[in-house]
């Protein structure tokens, strides 16, 4: 990732964030397993993908010291396991920009990419910020 960031008011349909490539090692699996109380079986599980795409997101968005992003919800179509070591690229966009009084949502469109460049998953994710 370029570690490039963009203002929340810059936000647009449309706007695609930098790629971010992750190494899904087994030291992160693990402490994902262990942080949802589950079992590995030699792959990651897709949610943990999930949550790489949206921590790079977030990365992007210059947030008040103390502020969190809050994962309201999610659409996520899964098309192949990836296995403990591999790399993915996430592809980001905004695809809606909603206010409601102090908090703002976007919601998302995300594609992932094994690194044979074949898709891992795609779906939309909503995040709720504070304004």
């Amino acid at each position: 990732m370029s570690g490039k960031t963009i203002s929340y008011e810059e936000l647009i349909p449309g706007y695609e964030f930098p790629p971010a490539v992750y190494e899904l090692s087994a030291s992160f699996v693990s402490k994902y397993l262990k942080a949802v109380d589950s079992v590995g079986d030699g792959f990651v599980p897709p949610l943990a993908i999930t949550a790489c795409a949206i921590a790079a997101m977030t990365r992007s968005i210059p947030l008040p010291s103390g502020t969190i992003a809050i994962h309201a919800s999610q659409e996520l179509e899964f098309f192949k396991l990836v296995p403990i070591g591999d790399t993915i690229e996430c592809h980001i966009g905004v695809a809606q920009k909603i206010a409601r009084g102090k908090m703002s949502m976007l919601i998302l469109e995300l594609e992932v990419f094994d690194k044979g460049k074949e898709k891992v998953q795609s779906g939309r994710a909503t995040i709720a910020l504070p304004t």
